[in-house]
């Protein structure tokens, strides 16, 4: 393929988002856009925002940010849009043309934390913002310079986080801003901001003031209100006699108005003549400047409100025009705690019956935050729970929401479907599994003897069983038997039994179809690095589930996910073996032989043990180790991929076989935080995600040309991984490398024979542990194992040049070693918890006794050559000074 053309499709990603669903509840973004004929909005789902045209039904994803978005504001001419976001690192304001979604201007880290609430100038000229603290700050920016600091900035003295900015409408050199307990009013003049605070006290009202939530400017007067947890409107003026302390200029509250009668006022905000509010009663109402009532929505039935924006203006009658003195309310968009953003056509105010006042819901989302889902086998259905216990399915292609059930009184944390489509299985926290029908959602059973949080479930290929793990680290097996419970009830599903297995947590629990053996086997992998298979035939109700092997295969990696190899996938590998592959927290995958064998738990001594780990490879690096592997369908031309997922923010895509080829993968920022769960449609064409706790679902679309072009640009055979040696091919690590690799042929000949030398190209394989020390890699006895049985597994006895810089990058550390690991380690070995300090008493005999022991003199010298000082015996360790003397050392 010609090089143009690869350069071209590298510049697409392998994973493209296609649609979303849902919306941030925890910061409700909602902005209206409609302009130029297009009825559009923005609003936020995690840190992507989201053009949505509700007339054409069509969605322009805005990605940039890295973080959650927290806030939105826009120009009077609906051109320019400005966003914020907020997180402990690479926070970001970014000014976009509304109308092609293109961003215009980035901000980086405006302030320490990111940005709680931002606000733009009706001209579009300025943005102020208010950062996140600890040290809260307030900046004005003038985001059309290329200056990089704001036009002024002030630190926020009060105590009361500041969540709340708006500039005055009708000049915007007033800015006011507020917290829960305090209103602070802001001017700003010759790029310098000055601020007064007014005080406030319990005594100067007939009732206490709430909690406040948003603040505005009246326009053109001196007046402004803040709105209250407690239903209540705080006036601001300015009074003839001030305080003493306070300038005649200063405003103080003057006046407290009852509202929304005990509920939240949410939103609150002056559009054209009219001052607008919004409470968590699901009420919306429109006063006259003067505060008198003009219209009321009480009916809409959307739920809480926690946003609002205006939309077109109201149409004209079709006889001609208003009736004087007729008060023309603008159409409105609402946003709910409940999951929905609806469109208000402000005419229903003069409908009588109530079913007519209810608002349109433009977009559907989820009213908590999503515990898991799972897609149908067949079809582009999915199906979703929430931690609400709301059971929902929807269609990811034609985005319309079919379904939706009630769990009551449960909380669903898990969920899968038969393979045959017929029924679904959900686990929640208190124990329960749920098997319901896909066609109506009723329940068929429940069982409840499991007493902990069920943590997955999965069914059989054939779906005659169904395997759930728990909280307690335990593995339970139901068979579909009919039976009858003490009640005397008939029931499809025999609970089998459970058996705790594991001592960690269980991060992998998968049923195999092995056809050569006729069987359907199941396995499971926890933090404790032991993998365990189960016999099913032999597991009955009467007996409890069988153990058919249980095998370490890590020594100090902790295992984060499991998958079986598609058959055949591996190059020179039997195609009719079974293959798992394990990912662990030190960004490698293991592919593993294991299934049939039986034994549980070898005790031998290391050296007589087998390994049954075939191959060790780098995995991918683009965020922290993968929680979640999945393989796709194979393409049109057979070819086959895996699809991951890290604990945060990653997902990404690998190329089968997997052989460490850090160019046959790749990873994008795909949620705000967590990625709590993923799955594909049935064609691995698409995948969905969704971070849990951003009540959103992403859909992505699989392009996986752009992977293979990639790997195509990064070089084949031994290239992509000279290039992730130190120095790359030729650097001086390199260079060592390839001098100890004659070496060790030298040795191998004898290095006192006066025979002919022979450059055969080959070391031998017991030579490998000792190369790799020469390389600055120290093996374990376990990893030595590993790594030997990888090489003599294909009938070798030597390795070339390229197998042991292969080995190298596959085997090695990720990443060196840190300060936490090594404190960790000093905790883990006995440090006193007070000082960490660790006793050289306690230090020897650990050493000694556990893992792979070490004698007192191997220890006296490693310390020696890590520290490179000696031992007297009555020396005490602290991890800081520890790891500042292996420093100096290096």
């Amino acid at each position: 393929m010609p090089t143009r053309r690869l350069v071209k499709m590298v510049d697409r990603n392998a994973m493209n988002l296609r649609w979303t669903f849902g919306f941030n509840l925890e910061s409700m973004v909602l902005v209206d856009l409609t302009a130029e004929g297009h009825l559009a909005m923005f609003y936020a789902i995690g840190h992507t925002g989201v053009i949505f045209d509700y007339e054409m039904r069509q969605q322009r994803l805005l990605q940039g940010h890295t973080n959650t978005i927290t806030c939105a504001a826009t120009s009077d001419d609906k051109k320019w849009l400005a966003t914020g976001d907020m997180g402990e690192k690479d926070a970001m304001i970014i000014v976009w043309n509304a109308r092609t979604g293109v961003p215009v201007r980035s901000i980086f880290d405006p302030h320490i934390g990111g940005v709680v609430d931002l606000d733009m100038t009706p001209d579009a000229k300025y943005i102020a913002s208010i950062g996140a603290g600890p040290k809260q700050t307030i900046a004005v920016w003038r985001w059309t310079s290329p200056e990089e600091t704001p036009a002024a900035q002030h630190d926020v003295i009060s105590r009361d986080l500041q969540t709340c900015v708006k500039f005055r409408r009708d000049d915007v050199r007033e800015i006011m801003t507020n917290g829960s307990q305090r209103v602070i009013f802001w001017s700003w003049e010759d790029d310098k901001l000055k601020f007064y605070s007014p005080a406030l006290s319990s005594k100067e009202f007939s009732s206490p003031v709430g909690k406040f939530t948003q603040s505005v400017f009246i326009p053109f007067s001196n007046q402004a209100v803040s709105a209250t947890e407690d239903g209540d409107l705080l006036l601001w003026d300015q009074v003839l006699l001030p305080a003493l302390d306070a300038r005649p200029s200063d405003r103080c509250a003057v006046k407290l108005l009852k509202l929304h009668d005990g509920h939240a006022i949410t939103f609150i905000s002056v559009f054209d003549s009219f001052l607008v509010t919004a409470g968590a009663d699901g009420f919306v109402r429109f006063y006259d400047l003067k505060f008198r009532l003009l219209a009321w929505y009480e009916d809409l039935d959307v739920g809480p409100i926690a946003s609002l924006t205006f939309t077109s203006p109201r149409a004209t009658p079709k006889d001609g025009g208003y009736l004087e003195g007729e008060v023309r309310i603008p159409n409105f968009i609402v946003a709910t705690k409940a999951g929905k953003i609806a469109l208000v056509n402000a005419a229903i105010f003069e409908q009588y019956s109530k079913e007519e006042r209810k608002g349109e819901v433009l977009v559907q989302g989820f009213e908590s935050p999503i515990s898991a889902m799972c897609a149908y086998p067949s079809s582009s259905k999915l199906f979703v729970v929430t931690t609400s216990g709301m059971l929902r399915v929807l269609d990811f292609e034609s985005q319309a929401w079919l379904q939706q059930k009630v769990l009551e009184k449960r909380t669903p944390t898990c969920i899968c479907v038969n393979p045959n489509g017929q029924e679904l299985v959900i686990g929640c926290t208190d124990g329960s599994v749920l098997i319901i029908g896909v066609s109506d959602l009723e329940l068929i059973q429940r069982m409840s003897q499991i007493d902990c949080e069920i943590t997955s479930v999965q069914f059989a290929p054939d779906g005659m069983h169904v395997a759930v793990a728990d909280a307690h680290n335990c593995v339970g097996i139901f068979r579909r038997e009919r039976n009858v419970l003490e009640s005397g009830k008939e029931v499809p599903w025999l609970y089998v039994g459970r058996y705790r297995s594991h001592h960690g947590r269980i991060v992998g629990l998968q049923f195999i179809l092995d056809k050569a053996a006729g069987i359907i086997r199941l396995v499971s992998l926890a933090q404790d690095r032991v993998i365990v298979e189960y016999d099913l035939s032999s597991s009955m109700a009467a007996t409890g589930v069988v153990v058919r092997c249980a095998i370490t295969i890590e020594e100090t990696a902790v295992p984060t996910a499991l998958l079986q190899l598609p058959p055949g996938c591996q190059q020179g590998e039997d195609p009719n073996k079974i293959f798992l592959v394990s990912a662990n927290s030190e960004s490698k995958l293991k592919v593993l032989d294991i299934i049939g064998l039986t034994g549980v738990h070898d005790n031998r001594p290391l050296e007589e043990q087998d390994s049954h780990c075939l191959q060790t490879l780098l995995g991918p690096t683009f965020g922290p180790p993968p929680h979640r592997l999945l393989t796709l369908p194979p393409d049109e031309q057979g070819k086959q991929y895996v699809v991951y997922a890290t604990p945060h923010k990653v997902v990404g895509l690998i190329k089968l076989p997997l052989d460490g080829n850090p160019n046959c993968s790749m990873g994008l920022i795909a949620h705000a935080g967590e990625v709590a769960e993923m799955c594909a449609s049935h064609d691995g064409k698409l995948v969905l995600t969704t971070g849990g706790s951003d009540c959103g679902i992403f859909l992505w679309e699989v392009d996986p040309s752009a992977l293979e072009a990639s790997a195509a640009l990064g070089g084949s055979g031994i290239e992509p991984f000279e290039a992730l040696i130190p120095g790359g091919k030729g650097g001086e690590l390199y260079d060592e490398m390839l001098d100890y690799f004659y070496l060790a042929q030298l040795r191998a000949q004898g290095e006192d024979t006066t025979e002919e030398r022979k450059v055969t190209g080959l070391a031998p394989v017991e030579a490998v542990p000792e190369l790799m020390q020469a390389f600055g890699y120290y093996p374990s006895k376990f990893e030595i194992r590993d790594m030997v049985h990888e090489v003599r597994r294909k009938g070798k006895d030597s390795v070339t040049f390229s197998d042991l810089i292969k080995l190298f990058v596959n085997h090695k550390p990720v990443n060196d070693v840190s300060l936490e690991e090594i404190q960790q380690a000093f905790h883990h070995l006995g440090a006193e918890p007070v000082t960490g300090i660790l006793k050289w008493e306690q230090l020897r005999m650990m050493l000694m006794r556990m893992g792979e022991s070490l004698s007192e003199s191997e220890i006296q010298t490693a310390i020696a050559r890590l520290t490179g000082s000696s031992l007297s015996g009555r020396e005490d360790f602290m991890a800081s000074t520890f790891a500042e003397n292996v420093e100096s050392m290096c």
